[in-house]
C-alpha cells in the first residue's frame, strides 16, 4: 500500500473523502466510528478509490483503542501515513493529534476553504484539495440518494437559445405571471392519452397581448398548441417549463458555459429529486458543486414583490434546505420579480445571495463572483507533486 489515510467519521465526512480522489490506485482510507454503522459508513465512503477500511473507535478512546489503531496500522505496512482530522468529534480528533505527535505521524486539517494545513509536521506548506469530486459522491458521502435530474424534456440549442432570448428581453414579469396562471391552471384533457397532455383556457386576443412572443417561440419549440381559445401543453413537461421550469434551465445553461472556463466548478445538476436517511424525499432546482462546496440555488418565477410572506418562506426553505445537506452549503435565490427589501436583508442574514428583477439579466457575472469568492487566495499547488 503506497498512501494510508485515517480520518474520523463525523459531521463533516466529504473532507474524509476529497483528498483520496486524485490520489487514485495504491491509497486507502482507513475510518474510525461506531461499529453500528459501519456498513453505512463503509457504503458512504466507497467510491473511485475503492472501498474504505473500518475500526470501531469510541467516543472517548482508552488505550487499548490506541493499541488497536496501531496494530492496524503496523498490519497495513502504508509508505506514507497521514490522519486527517477535518472530521467528528474535535475532543477525539485533539486525542488523535496528540497520540500522532507522539508516534510522529503525519496530520492534517481541511478548512472552509478547502485548504490541507499541516498540523504535524507544521513547516509544510498549506495545500488546495483538487476539485475532482462529483454530485452524485458528494450525496452518497452525505447518505443521500439521488433519486432523479433532468427535466423530462429533451434539452436542445433552439431550447437554450429562447430562455436567454427571454432573459436578455426581460422587461416586466406580466406575462409570465399570465404564463405561470395558464400552466398550474390546466386540465388534463379529456379522453385521457399516453402524452398526458394539458389543457387551458385562454383569451381569444392573445395574439395581440404581451405574451404573445412567448407563446410563439414555446409552439416553434413543440411544447404547445395554440388555436384562439386554449393552449394546449403537449406533455406534463411541457407544463412544468412553462410554469417555471424555463427559468431553471436558464440558470442551468449559464452554469454549463461557466464550467468551461471555472475549473473550480466541478458538477452541475438540474431538476434534483433526493431521498434522505429518513425516507424524507426533497426536489432542488438547480445544484452545482464547486470547490468541494454544495451550492443549492431555488428559482422562482411567481410574483414575489408585494408577497413578504412568500418571499421569507423561500428563504426560510433555502436555509433549511442548506443546513440539511452539509456544514458547508451556499444558497442563491432567483426570482424573476423583485423581492421585498425585508426578504433580502433576511436572505443576507443566513449568508444567501439574492438575485431577482432585472438583476437576472446579470445572472452569469454573479454567479462567477459568487463561485470565485470561495476560491480566491486560495493557493494552487498540485497535491501529486
Amino acid at each position: 500500500m503506497k498512501e494510508l489515510h485515517i480520518g474520523l467519521w463525523g459531521e463533516d465526512n466529504f473532507k474524509n473523502y476529497t483528498p483520496l480522489v486524485a490520489l487514485k490506485n495504491g491509497s486507502t482510507l482507513l475510518i474510525l466510528g461506531p461499529p453500528q454503522q459501519q456498513k453505512a459508513i463503509i457504503a458512504s465512503l466507497s467510491g473511485r478509490y475503492g472501498s474504505p477500511l473500518f475500526l470501531a473507535w469510541s467516543e472517548a478512546p482508552t488505550e487499548e483503542d490506541f493499541y488497536r489503531l496501531n496494530e492496524t496500522i503496523t498490519d497495513l505496512n502504508a509508505e506514507k501515513i497521514s490522519f486527517n482530522l477535518s472530521s467528528g468529534d474535535r475532543l477525539n480528533a485533539m486525542r488523535l493529534l496528540q497520540w500522532a505527535l507522539k508516534e510522529d505521524i503525519h496530520a492534517y486539517l481541511i478548512d472552509e476553504k478547502d485548504q490541507k494545513h499541516w498540523l504535524n509536521p507544521t513547516n509544510l506548506p498549506a495545500t488546495q484539495i483538487h476539485d475532482l469530486a462529483n454530485l452524485k459522491e458528494y450525496f452518497r458521502v452525505h447518505q443521500i440518494k439521488l433519486l432523479s435530474h433532468g427535466m423530462g424534456l429533451r434539452i436542445n440549442q433552439s431550447l437554450r437559445n429562447m430562455v436567454e432570448q427571454w432573459v436578455l428581453e426581460f422587461d416586466h414579469p406580466t406575462p409570465f405571471r399570465y404564463l405561470n396562471k395558464l400552466a398550474s391552471t390546466a386540465r388534463p384533457v379529456e379522453p385521457p392519452n399516453d402524452a398526458q397532455q394539458y389543457v387551458a383556457n385562454m383569451s381569444e386576443n392573445w395574439q395581440h397581448s404581451s405574451l404573445a412572443t412567448h407563446l410563439k417561440d414555446l409552439r416553434d419549440n413543440e411544447l404547445v398548441q395554440l388555436d384562439n381559445r386554449e393552449i394546449l401543453f403537449t406533455n406534463d413537461s411541457a407544463r412544468f417549463f412553462c410554469n417555471g421550469g424555463w427559468l431553471e434551465l436558464f440558470v442551468y445553461d449559464q452554469l454549463c458555459k461557466l464550467k468551461r472556463s471555472l475549473s473550480t466548478l466541478q458538477d452541475v445538476r438540474l431538476g434534483l429529486e433526493i431521498l434522505y436517511p429518513e425516507q424524507v424525499k426533497n426536489e432542488l432546482d438547480v445544484v452545482f458543486l464547486a470547490n468541494n462546496q454544495l451550492h443549492i440555488i431555488e428559482i422562482k418565477t411567481s410574483y414575489l414583490s408585494n408577497d413578504t410572506s412568500s418571499a421569507n418562506q423561500l428563504i426560510y426553505k433555502l436555509e433549511a434546505l442548506s443546513a440539511s445537506l452539509g456544514k458547508e452549503v451556499k444558497g442563491m435565490v432567483v426570482s424573476l420579480s423583485d423581492l421585498p427589501n425585508s426578504s433580502i436583508k433576511r436572505a443576507g442574514l443566513y449568508d444567501i445571495e439574492v438575485v431577482s428583477g432585472q438583476a437576472i439579466k446579470r445572472l452569469p457575472s454573479r454567479l462567477s463572483s459568487w463561485i470565485q469568492e470561495n476560491s480566491d487566495n486560495l493557493v494552487s499547488i498540485d497535491e501529486r507533486n
